[in-house]
């Protein structure tokens, strides 16, 4: 039963001081409270006294656990100038709010003994399992004590916290942009477009088992970082500590509707940086693809090493598409006074292709944990050598030089133990994944019935060639790994209707 207020106010102004140029100025101010639990069903890690707090009526504070930022003000300004008849210069800034603070069920204050407790029963026995075996029934609910918090230990239960201090997520975005007309119908564009964001939600433990170095330089874990408050389980911690920044060289030709055709044809050449990625679109037991970096850091005491390229960096993309109308046929260039026959057959038809290349995603190395600290975080290996290998050289059973990756070991005198070391060297987002290449398209054609009614009958082509793209490959050190096992996209398929 959760909720959120928002209030927002804005004021804007387009100031036109020349008969070409044209200035836009703006300032939002932007209020959201935090998450509010209605039954008030919540609890937040104190650092005043190293303990979890639970919400109570009273204040906004003291019912949500997290003061609020009231402090999100938004400046915007724009400018359009008309250097020519055909040329226009664009630029733009503006500051952007994100108030949202759901993170899947990541984080949620509500995810907290005792307001939810994880039960399980094991039924036992050999033969069928009736319906008369079960331990629960709708009609007579969960069974007395089965969801006591008396059964939890809270000493080692993994809980949920957010800092109570955090601000609010923002993204600064500007773009600079020239517009040519460079045939008639047709325009041409480059701009470049660029974003920052600060304060982006980011995930920790932050109670992992502590560790120090042995005469010998191996690490042994000590006691977790609470552990003398009586917490010693993991206690997942989101804080403001994310960033981000993106920077793009982007053109376009655009070929408006005329004769019979149209296309856009959009590059862009960027790059995206990150040290807080999106768990959500990343994932091997999720939905999103495993390009090996996922919410949790390496080291829960530090960020440094976690950013990189973001999950969804494609350096390279082009598409194009297009809608060219056959100039066949009644009220087309060639065979305008054909037959209704011959119409039938030579006359109505269109193709619409879209054209899709792009570079592949950024790939980030994992290895098993050596160095049991807890959950929230994953481990990387030492990083010997590139890794990449020549074009020709990759396949799908070798996609890089697995060589070049040596897992961290933490007992002496085995392969991959360096002393006084507790993680790996090897970066976010160091090598890159397959590309991809697809051509769509649809052959469509037209039958006139009466002079207002006509039937269209349609032919599409997905993946038109059968090109196989391949998806991204092992990126954990073991079986499987820099091998590709699947594709990114699907084989040939053609849709009549």
């Amino acid at each position: 039963n959760m909720f959120q207020r928002m209030y927002f106010g804005y004021l804007q102004d387009d100031w036109k001081i020349r008969r070409n140029l044209t200035l836009n100025l703006g300032v939002r101010y932007e209020f959201a409270t935090p998450p509010i639990e209605e039954d008030l069903q919540a609890a937040n890690f104190d650092f005043r006294t190293n303990s979890f707090v639970t919400a109570k009526n009273g204040s906004l504070f003291e019912r949500t656990l997290i003061r609020p930022d009231r402090n999100n003000w938004a400046p915007r300004i724009g400018l359009a100038w008309s250097v020519s008849p055909k040329t226009v210069v664009r630029a733009g800034y503006g500051m952007f709010y994100n108030h949202t603070n759901r993170q899947g069920r990541e984080g949620l204050l509500g995810f907290n003994p005792p307001f939810i407790i994880l039960a399980d029963a094991n039924l036992t026995g050999a033969g069928r399992l009736l319906a008369t075996n079960a331990f629960m029934k709708l009609e007579t609910g969960v069974p007395p004590g089965f969801v006591d918090i008396n059964r939890v230990n809270l000493q080692t239960v993994a809980r949920r916290a957010q800092d109570s201090g955090q601000r609010t997520t923002y993204v600064q975005q500007w773009n600079l942009s020239i517009q040519r007309e460079v045939l008639r119908d047709a325009v041409f564009e480059v701009g470049y477009i660029g974003n920052k964001g600060t304060k982006l939600a980011a995930f920790r433990n932050l109670n992992p088992a502590t560790f120090t170095f042995n005469a010998q330089g191996a690490p042994v874990t000590g006691p977790r970082v609470f552990a003398a408050n009586g917490l010693l389980g993991d206690i997942q911690f989101l804080e403001n500590l994310g960033v981000s920044n993106y920077h793009s060289l982007q053109l376009r030709f655009e070929k408006r509707f005329s004769a019979g055709w149209l296309m856009l044809s959009s590059y862009t050449w960027g790059k995206a940086l990150t040290n807080s990625v999106d768990h959500l679109s990343t994932s091997g037991a999720g939905n999103g693809v495993d390009v090996g970096v996922f919410r949790e850091p390496q080291n829960p005491f530090s960020r440094r090493d976690m950013y990189g390229l973001a999950e969804f960096d494609v350096q390279h993309r082009w598409v194009t598409s297009a809608v060219w109308q056959l100039p066949f046929g009644k009220g087309r260039r060639f065979g305008s006074g054909m037959s209704r026959a011959a119409d039938w057959i030579a006359g109505g038809w269109e193709f619409s292709p879209i054209f899709t290349w792009q570079s592949g995603l950024g790939l980030t190395i994992n290895q098993a944990q050596v160095l049991n600290l807890g959950g929230e975080r994953r481990s990387r290996p030492n990083r010997i050598a590139s890794g990449s290998l020549p074009e020709g050289q990759r396949n799908v059973d070798r996609w890089f030089d697995t060589n070049a990756f040596v897992a961290l070991s933490a007992t002496p005198g085995t392969v991959g133990f360096v002393p006084n070391q507790a993680f790996g060297n090897s970066g976010v987002g160091i090598l890159r994944g397959p590309g991809l290449v697809n051509l769509d398209f649809n052959l469509n054609k037209s039958f006139r019935v009466t002079e207002t009614n006509s039937l269209q009958l349609r032919a599409e082509f997905f993946n038109a060639f059968n090109h196989a793209n391949f998806g991204v490959p092992g990126v954990t050190a073991g079986t499987g790994f820099g091998q590709i096992v699947n594709t990114a996209t699907e084989l040939q398929r053609v849709r009549l209707r």
